[in-house]
Formats: structure tokens, sequence, C-alpha cells
């Protein structure tokens, strides 16, 4: 049976096209992952593995979403026009295939570290289902949307990798968490305030009860926050030499919330080019950190 999500939006995405949805959010995921590894020179065969495994595991997460959301996706031609699933003519039996073996490809990493991975790779689980899928369907009810947001999309994969290779907190850890919270938060207020006018109509979510001006004045407000006490990390030290440039790298988007005009929203082509920029630049330390 085909997915029967059709819209006017004339798109017809290949099978290709899969493996890169929603690229910015698993760049990031890996990035942060990596980013754990080399703070706390922890690089085995197996957490090389599982940074493979985060990768995989957000990219699924975010291509479950958007399963999820494909029925209604396909009422608005802006909304499927980013929907893999909408206009796909791929068979859901191959879909749910790729899922299946992307899944059992997460249980053989996580299972590596134990007890306590698989424990991890459940809530993963349980946040996938409880976020996107009904009942629950916790992105639509205002509040916990921000909440699933804040604790799942940037900080759980630093905490998470930072738990299985059992590494020691540091004041370092602790900033970077902090700072991954309120980036996860504005990023998340961006998307809602970019979807306003099409989730008024089709959904319901912290934005769409805010509404659309309170909501870019706590971005542009936390935002602020956010480079505020990146700055003081950096100047008292907290942040080594090697962290600085991923900053540096994310300061364009940031800036640009407070130049544009409230009306226009985030610039798509600058936060896809600030996530690869910063998972290049991650490749790059990376190496270095392995072969010095």
């Amino acid at each position: 049976m085909r997915l029967k999500y059709d819209c006017d939006c004339m798109k017809r995405p290949s099978f290709f096209t899969l493996f890169l949805n929603h690229a910015d959010a698993w760049q990031v995921a890996l990035t942060i992952a990596t980013l754990v590894l080399l703070i706390h020179q922890t690089v085995t065969f197996n957490t090389m593995l599982l940074l493979v495994a985060v990768g995989l595991g957000y990219w699924l997460g975010f291509a479950v979403n958007d399963f999820f959301d494909a029925p209604i996706d396909a009422q608005n031609a802006q909304k499927a026009m980013r929907n893999f699933f909408v206009g796909s003519t791929i068979r859901s039996e191959t879909v749910r295939l790729v899922f299946g073996l992307a899944s059992l490809g997460l249980f053989v990493v996580f299972a590596l570290f134990g007890l306590v991975g698989l424990l991890f790779l459940l809530l993963a689980y349980l946040a996938m289902w409880a976020y996107s899928a009904p009942p629950l369907r916790l992105k639509n009810r205002p509040g916990y949307d921000l909440l699933m947001h804040v604790l799942f999309v940037q900080t759980f994969p630093y905490v998470m990798t930072l738990t299985l290779i059992q590494g020691k907190w540091t004041g370092l850890d602790a900033a970077i968490v902090l700072l991954l919270l309120l980036a996860s938060l504005t990023a998340q207020l961006e998307q809602q305030a970019r979807d306003f006018e099409v989730d008024q109509q089709d959904g319901r979510n912290f934005t769409t009860l805010l509404g659309y001006k309170t909501a870019v004045y706590v971005v542009r407000g936390i935002t602020a926050v956010l480079i505020g006490a990146a700055f003081v990390f950096v100047i008292t030290g907290v942040i080594p030499w090697f962290v600085l440039p991923f900053g540096l790298i994310g300061l364009p988007a940031l800036l640009h919330r407070f130049f544009r005009s409230e009306e226009t929203p985030r610039s798509e082509g600058l936060v896809l080019f600030s996530t690869t920029a910063g998972l290049l630049y991650t490749g790059v330390i990376f190496f270095y950190f392995l072969l010095r």
C-alpha cells in the first residue's frame, strides 16, 4: 500500500531524499555527541558506533514525526513541501521496513552499553511516540511542546552520551548543557513563529497560545541571554579554545533574529549552513585529536 497524503504542491520526493530528511537536526545531534567525546577524550570503537547511532536515532525521530504529521501537513502546501511523506510514492511497507532496520541497528549499538544504554533507547522511543503520535501528541499541547523540545532535541544527546561513556560532570559540561537548553528553546519558538499562520488553522502549540509578536520578543530576549551567558563562559575561561568556534559558527543565525523584521521568518539556508559548518568543524577537530 502506498502512502496517500497527496497535495497540490507538485512534489514527488525520491527515496534518497528520505535519508537527507531534517539534515540540520541530526547534524546538530551528531555534533553535540561528538563534542562530548572530544571534551572527555573518550574515543573508542564503541563510542564511535554510538556517534553513528545518535545521528541515526535523531534522523529516525524526525522522520517518525513527519510520518505522523503527513495527514495534517498535506492540507497546506507550505508544510507539505517540507514533509517527505506528503506526495511520496514510496510504499508504506518500505517505510516501515526502513524504520525497523534503523531500530534494529540502534538496539545493537545501545546494547553495547548495557542496561543503561537500553534504558536511554527506550526513553528516546517513548519521547518519539509521545511527541508525535496520537493520542498524546504533545507537540500540540502548549507547554509540553516546548518542554519536550528543550529536554530531548539538543540536551538529550549531550547528557546521554556523557552518561554512557561514564564521564565525570565538570563545570564545562554544565555550561554547555545550559547553553543547549536555551538554544533548543529559542529554536523551537522560532520554528513555531515561522509556521504561526498555518498552525493557527491546523494545529495548536505554545506560540499560537502566546501570540506571534510576543513569541518573537521572547525569542529575542532568550537569545540575548544565550549570547550573554556564552560570552561570560568564554571570558571566565570555562569554555576551551576548540569549543569557541561552535559559537562563532552559530552566531550569524542568532544575530539574524535581531536584525530581520518581525514578519520575516528565520533563514532556513542560514540555519542549514550553520549546522553543516558545525559538523564539518567537528570532523576536523575530531581527527586532529585522534591523530595527534
